[in-house]
């Protein structure tokens, strides 16, 4: 039976710090032995930094911790991967594991780009690790010239109390002489890497003013040239060569750009026809590390062409043989792969393929940043077109490659929502408290004003008087009045350089009444970003969910309130606004080559014959010929003329003229357009009004009007 004595003895023994003996000892937990060199060649070459590594599994045994892996078979496993032999990098067994993944990386790389340190990082935050074997200190698994990452790994390794051994000892992050001799070393990696980087710079700065490659993307048209190989397997290489594969495709590039005089349309059309890079041949492999393209979008032809990759070749002047680095420029340095007047002029329209005028500022969308589209794995930014007075959650769609998520017109989305903000926002019953502050505000600033315009008056007549004192020929007095003159003309200075004080008149706090008392009224008077700032003061997103048919969009307010309105998206005259769904088209690729019109407008109720046609010819699907015969229909007479004339003035649909007259639509546009009828001016469709609901009204007022 436990005592008292007992429970005392548990909880000093809890409570005691422990020594720097205790923080150092092994075994602890399991053991992580850790293997980097810096680049393949010392793979390859490096035969001592690699045997140290299984050196380094003959003092885990030593230190006491259990595992059946020899340092010989860990020589052999070594060996095996120095030869390029398909092993695996990990080994694992009893309380060692050897991690040998980041063979032939950088320690400037982070965890994401060295999957043995990350592994590390896992293993030790998940407790399971308590040792990290490294063969030379903290270089080897941070050299990065920020210290950024060494510090990082050296908390994490602190706060989990993990320690670290090197054949020239044990450290514990966790005792502050261990922290501080492994910060000198991560101090020290970092001071090498610095001077390293100054001295291949300067040498990549002279074989640049040669104009030779020197580790810069390879612009597309060109391969670079091979001049040798080093003794660690890695290539010397010359100038660029042009590659006609991909020089012809150039050309075709800045020719259609040239031709569509837009960067953004050319892409378009280079994607429709399926114009891309082809890849690299075997003997030209290599490329594909040192090419710009593998920064390119990929598809099973090649390298996708975008507006981003048209943009970049249309500027770059590697096209017409000029090499560029950092301030060097050097002309007819390699081949010219494009004309020059081609260049000229691909050039001249991207520079120049900009917003001008009224287009280059629009007025902010109301509800601008709020909006997300709850459509996908995690919320993504629904975008505001300004100027087009839309939005879109643009998700998938990538510079037109894709199909959008949502494309709405503003006047069907935002309306619902504001309506239902405002109905709301009641601060009628907080004027008169808003007033009041301000008019105790404005009080306080005329009497501080007031106090700080006294006190200036008084230090310049205090000045004036002192100055009069000096020359009185008494060392003290002197030193008294001087230092006297300095305190005042400080104080003077620290009067001066505050910031002016808010003043307010009757006339702004009419407005502020004004405002706060007929906010629904006048809110299409305020401007768009006014109406915006007092949006985000209030709400903290709007969630939307939608299909083709409906938009939930849910308000969430900052005090934690949720709106949630219905918006039913009625059937649209605008093309914007009535996308053609994946399962529709697939219907009509089904239907289009032998259905007949009845089944094609039944199967697709919500299309017209002429939409059918226009997307049969986009998807590019063909049906036979089909040759059909009409009969003559009656002859127009000069009234039916006048009055064809008279219903497209008053602006009447093309339905109620066909209505009247006892005649097709098609009939009356092709009359209408042999007779030259044009509608008024000013005539336009009228915009599609959303239809809207709100499923908890109720609910909100009863949880705001005890609050108002």
């Amino acid at each position: 039976m436990i005592n008292l004595e007992d429970i005392i003895q548990s909880i000093r023994k809890a409570k005691t710090v422990p020594s720097d003996e205790d923080l150092r000892s092994l075994p602890y937990k399991k053991a992580f032995i850790y293997g980097r060199v810096s680049s393949q060649g010392q793979v390859r070459e490096s035969q001592e930094s690699i045997k140290e590594i299984a050196r380094m599994l003959a003092i885990a045994k030593k230190d006491g911790y259990p595992t059946s892996l020899e340092p010989d078979n860990v020589e052999e496993w070594l060996q095996s991967i120095q030869n390029g032999e398909d092993v695996p990098r990990v080994i694992e067994d009893g309380d060692v594991t050897i991690d040998c993944q980041d063979l032939g990386l950088s320690g400037s790389l982070g965890e994401d780009k060295r999957p043995g340190l990350g592994n590390l990082s896992r293993r030790v935050e998940s407790d399971k690790t308590g040792t990290v074997y490294l063969t030379e200190g903290m270089s080897r698994l941070a050299r990065d010239r920020d210290r950024v990452l060494g510090y990082k790994l050296l908390r994490l390794l602190k706060v989990h109390k993990v320690r670290i051994r090197t054949p020239e000892g044990i450290y514990n992050p966790a005792i502050p002489r261990d922290w501080e001799s492994l910060a000198d070393d991560v101090e020290d990696s970092a001071e090498e890497m610095k001077k390293l980087g100054i001295r291949l710079g300067r040498r990549r700065q002279l074989k640049a003013a040669e104009g030779r490659h020197v580790g810069n993307p390879v612009c597309p048209g060109f391969i670079v040239e091979i001049e040798g190989q080093r003794r660690d397997g890695s290539y010397i290489m010359g100038k660029w060569l042009p590659y006609s594969v991909h020089q012809e495709i150039v050309i075709m590039v800045l020719r259609e750009v040239v031709r569509l005089r837009s960067i953004y349309k050319a892409a378009q059309a280079l994607n429709a026809r399926c114009v891309v890079f082809p890849f690299f041949p075997d003997e030209l492999k290599y490329m594909e590390t040192r090419s710009v393209l593998r920064q390119y979008r990929k598809n099973k032809q090649g390298y996708v062409i975008t507006y981003h990759a048209l943009k970049g070749l249309a500027t770059n002047l590697a096209l017409i043989g000029i090499w560029q680095w950092m301030d060097t420029l050097i002309e007819n340095n390699h081949p010219a792969i494009v004309p020059l007047d081609l260049f000229l002029q691909a050039y001249e329209i991207a520079i120049s393929n900009k917003p001008r005028g009224r287009a280059a500022y629009g007025e902010p969308l109301d509800w601008s940043d709020l909006f997300y589209c709850y459509n996908h794995d995690e919320p993504v930014k629904v975008h505001s077109h300004n100027k087009r007075r839309r939005w879109a959650c643009n998700h998938h769609y990538q510079m037109g490659l894709g199909p959008r998520c949502l494309y709405i017109e503003d006047h069907l989305l935002t309306p619902p929502l504001t309506r239902q903000f405002l109905s709301y926002l009641d601060l009628t019953p907080h004027a008169q408290a808003v007033l009041e502050k301000l008019k105790s505000e404005v009080n306080e600033h005329s009497v501080e004003g007031g106090r700080l315009r006294k006190r200036e008056a008084e230090l310049k007549a205090r000045l004036a008087n002192l100055e009069q004192c000096l020359g009185s020929g008494d060392p003290e007095r002197e030193e008294t009045y001087w230092r006297l003159i300095k305190e005042a003309r400080a104080e003077l200075q620290t009067i001066k350089q505050r910031p002016p004080l808010p003043s307010s008149t009757v006339t702004d706090l009419e407005r502020v009444n004004e405002f706060l008392q007929n906010l629904e009224d006048n809110w299409a008077k305020y401007p768009g970003r006014l109406r915006n700032r007092l949006l985000k003061l209030l709400v903290d997103r709007v969630e939307l969910r939608h299909d083709l048919f409906h938009i939930e969009a849910t308000i969430v307010w900052k005090m934690g309130l949720r709106q949630v309105v219905n918006i039913k998206r009625t059937s649209a005259r605008f093309t914007k606004e009535k996308r053609w769904r994946p399962e529709e088209d697939n219907l009509l690729r089904m239907l289009w080559p032998s259905a007949s019109w009845e089944t094609l407008l039944a199967a697709l109720p919500e299309r017209t014959p002429s939409s059918i046609n226009a997307r049969a010819s986009r998807l590019k699907v063909k049906r036979p010929c089909i040759v059909t015969s009409f009969e003559t229909g009656p002859l127009w007479s000069d009234e039916d003329e006048n009055l064809l004339r008279e219903l497209y003035n008053r602006g009447e649909s093309v339905a109620v003229i066909a209505a009247r007259l006892g005649r097709t639509e098609r009939a009356v546009k092709s009359r209408a357009s042999t007779l030259g009828v044009h509608r008024p001016k000013g005539f336009y469709p009228r915009k599609v009004e959303p239809v809207w609901e709100v499923e908890n009204i109720k609910v909100m007022q009863e949880a705001t009007s005890p609050r108002r």
